[in-house]
């Protein structure tokens, strides 16, 4: 701790990676440092029973004060939302464990000694004294098979365990006990391996997190017997040839993986791209986009500011706003304070007013009764700047409102801009276009199931311009071809909606669509409404394929949150659905859509376009916010 407390006083470091929880424990001492830390923690405690009251405390102050929480499996993700329910879930990211690149072209498994390997420590909990026990019965069946053991390191608290571990390492008939190598010997020994051990324990199957020697394994070409538990299944598959939960099942499995090349070599396939799949040069991409995303990485060094501006945030609905409002906090150029909107012209004024007092710069979210409130009421010094959906063009608070006061307004397309400056006329010189903020920490790509491929999703099918009947003219095209589609809507049900009953043409258009999708022998018990929920990006696991059929939308973020979560989206040619995604996402009509999904052909870059990567979009309104408020400055010298 003095070391890393001296280090970042002379260099001054943005980001701090802390690994082991007694170290990150010590950090709550020193706030300051903890606020720029990365947590990677595996030694904490993996049930919830087992945590003291003191540790949920620690564990509570460390969600809170870190900047950044990597997770090694989707488990330890769930284990922290359980320990720390009101945890920023946006600091949480998936961090699997590493191996060094590797070439995938290692001699094939036909071709390799009868042998299997261990490499690691010695402890009861890791089956190593049993493994080497049954080996003997395995060497006996099949004649000129080796055991190969590498390691010197055992479990010093049990004495007895020890003793015995020895004998077996020094007496097996077919065991060769080699000691120590280094990484590089290992790699080579392993190449030349059909098949490495890692069956552990019952009690293991619990373990929030997977051995790196799986990884290991599968970048040396060979086959391993592991346990079958969810963390290997979601890794290897249900179909896995080779688990082993029992003493009998591990010498089944040991014979079968050292005399079939078949299942060998099959195995050895699936850990292989298991591995490619965590290399070096894959995780890259990732931690640049999590540095860009780091505290005071949005400016220079020199440029950061001594004094935050304080932002007073207003609107009705704020769930676009969220996570950019978290990136230009971090950067340490802003203060925010919230003013939140029961409708677009309902708040609380004498709130309003207060909150007002302290702020050097008012954001609206949604150009609509905020914006027209606080255009009247704006002091001299402070800046004025809105954001602008869609819905506000049809609207008249824009209009009304004193446009001498409003610094600056942002569209979040260049249609809806187009759209806007032709219903008011606003001042061009004093308008942006930037994106909405899609955040890569809570849509990034997850192992799908395996009949994502045939699901459909549409997030969100109200109001009606969403279009949900579209949905429903490609689904019956796919299940005539293939009774395997479906489609999965997320959000209320359409009838959950209590303002449906009063719009005439509403109710008439979801009651005459839930009417054909009960009566149609193509539709019926293949459409599910899933609840809606800060699930999205899991939700995406079970979907191959995100529809956007409306006949409008001013940019439409689940689009974004697809391409980021790694599913196909299928866009209808609603107005400027090509500019803002792409033509090759863009699709005439229902007929086409269905073609493009039972072709494979969804979209040849299944990537987010790089003008709305999240940096982007945060250095874009900082610049904006720094902008308006310098020039307010310097207007009132």
């Amino acid at each position: 701790m003095k070391a890393a407390r001296i280090l970042n006083k002379t260099q001054s470091y943005d980001v701090i990676v802390v690994r082991g929880f007694d170290i990150a424990v010590k950090m709550l001492k020193r706030p300051w440092l903890l606020k720029k830390s990365w947590l990677y923690l595996t030694d904490m405690p993996q049930v919830l029973q087992d945590y003291s009251a003191e540790q949920r405390e620690q564990v509570t102050q460390l969600a809170h004060g870190a900047a950044r929480i990597m997770c090694q499996t989707e488990d330890f993700r769930n284990l922290w939302t359980r320990l720390v329910p009101d945890i920023d879930t946006n600091k949480l990211c998936s961090y699997a464990p590493l191996v060094p690149d590797f070439s995938p072209d290692s001699p094939p498994i036909a071709n390799r000694e009868i042998t299997a390997v261990y490499a690691g420590k010695f402890k009861p909990a890791w089956n190593t004294l049993e493994m080497a026990e049954q080996w003997e019965k395995v060497h006996q069946r099949i004649p000129g098979s080796h055991f190969r053991v590498f390691g010197d390191k055992f479990n010093a608290d049990s004495p007895d365990f020890v003793g015995k571990m020895k004998t077996a390492l020094s007496e097996t008939i077919g065991l060769e006990w080699k000691g120590a190598i280094s990484r590089e010997q290992l790699q080579q020994e392993m190449r030349r391996t059909r098949v490495g051990l890692s069956w552990r324990a019952e009690s293991m199957d619990s373990s929030l997190e997977f051995s790196t020697k799986l990884l290991e394994y599968g970048a040396a070409g060979c086959a391993a017997i592991v346990n079958r538990n969810p963390l290997h299944e979601s890794l290897l598959g249900t179909d896995y040839p080779l688990y082993a939960n029992s003493a009998s099942e591990f010498l089944a499995k040991l014979e079968l993986a050292l005399t079939s090349d078949e299942v060998a070599q099959a195995s050895a396939d699936r850990l292989c791209t298991v591995a490619i799949d965590h290399t070096f040069s894959n995780r890259v991409e990732t931690l640049k986009k999590w540095l860009e995303l780091s505290p005071r990485q949005l400016l220079p060094r020199a440029a950061v500011r001594e004094q935050p501006l304080n932002v007073l945030v207003a609107g009705h609905d704020l769930k676009f706003f969220r996570g950019l409002q978290r990136c230009l906090e971090a950067s340490g150029d802003f203060k925010f304070q919230v003013d939140e909107w029961s409708g677009h012209a309902k708040h609380d004024t004498d709130q309003s007013k207060r909150k007002l007092a302290r702020a050097d710069i008012v954001f609206c979210e949604w150009a609509l009764g905020n914006l027209e409130w606080y255009s009247h009421m704006r002091l001299p010094h402070q800046s004025l700047v809105a954001r602008f959906h869609l819905q506000e063009r049809a609207l008249p608070y824009l209009a009304r409102s004193k446009w001498d006061r409003i610094d600056h307004i942002s569209y979040v397309s260049d249609i809806v801009r187009r759209q806007g400056q032709e219903a008011f006329g606003f001042p061009e010189n004093r308008t942006s276009v930037i994106s909405n903020y899609l955040d890569p920490e809570r849509f990034y790509p997850k192992k799908k199931t395996g009949d994502a491929k045939y699901t459909l999703g549409l997030i969100g099918a109200v109001p009606s311009r969403k279009r949900l009947d579209r949905a429903l003219d490609v689904l019956e095209v796919l299940r005539a071809s293939d009774n395997r589609y479906q489609l999965r809507v997320k959000g209320k049900h359409p009838l959950e909606y209590g303002w449906i009953s009063s719009r005439h043409e509403e109710l008439q258009f979801y009651r005459s669509v839930l009417a054909r999708i009960n009566s149609s022998p193509l539709l019926a018990h293949s459409v599910v409404f899933d609840p809606p929920g800060d699930d999205v990006n899991d939700w995406f696991t079970m979907v191959g394929h995100l529809l956007s059929p409306s006949d409008f939308e001013s940019f439409h973020m689940a689009v974004g949150e697809a391409l980021l979560a790694g599913t196909n989206p299928v866009v209808w040619d609603w107005p400027g659905a090509t500019e803002i995604w792409g033509a090759h996402l863009v699709v005439g009509d229902s007929g086409e859509a269905a073609r493009r999904i039972l072709e494979g052909n969804t979209g040849h870059d299944v990537v987010l376009p790089t003008a709305y990567e999240a940096s982007r979009v945060v250095e874009a309104w900082r610049e904006i916010l720094i902008g308006v408020s310098g020039s307010q400055r310097r207007s009132q010298r």
